[in-house]
């Protein structure tokens, strides 16, 4: 498999090159958003210049998946990514009869809070959960 890799607004990251990739930049929030071409995993990288605490934003992305889906199962998680400390969540829910589950992890760098998203289905290829891991792991503020 081949990766492109993502450089701009002080973030460095690889994802798979048959992903689709979207930007949304709203002043100091910036989303980077990969897809896997079946539509079955996905990963968002958020970055917030406000800086605000990575815990909190964790736990209110966990909360936003909660209200969506209430029945989700949640484990607290750390991990280093690229020599950050980040502190998340592990989740699995169901979702149209297909057993789903979300990776959530946030840390923060002396210039923005960088929250990391993946979400992907059983359904999907058998390598989904590592390729979105495997994104995590690459993220890399720049500019610190």
């Amino acid at each position: 498999m081949t990766f492109e890799t993502f450089e701009d607004h002080g973030l460095h990251f690889e994802y798979p090159s048959s992903w689709e990739l979207e930007v949304t930049d709203h002043g100091q929030v910036m989303t980077v958003a990969v897809q896997d071409p079946g539509g079955l995993g996905f990963a968002l990288i958020t970055t917030d210049e406000s800086r605000p605490d990575p815990a909190d934003v964790a736990d209110a992305a966990l909360e936003a998946m909660r209200e969506e889906y209430p029945e989700l199962d949640a484990a607290p998680a750390m991990e280093t990514i690229n020599e950050q400390v980040a502190t998340g969540h592990d989740v699995e829910f169901f979702s149209m009869d297909m057993t789903n589950a979300a990776s959530i992890r946030c840390f923060r760098t002396s210039r923005r809070t960088v929250l990391a998203f993946g979400q992907w289905s059983d359904a999907g290829e058998a390598d989904l959960p590592d390729l979105i891991r495997g994104v995590f792991r690459t993220i890399e503020d720049t500019e610190q």
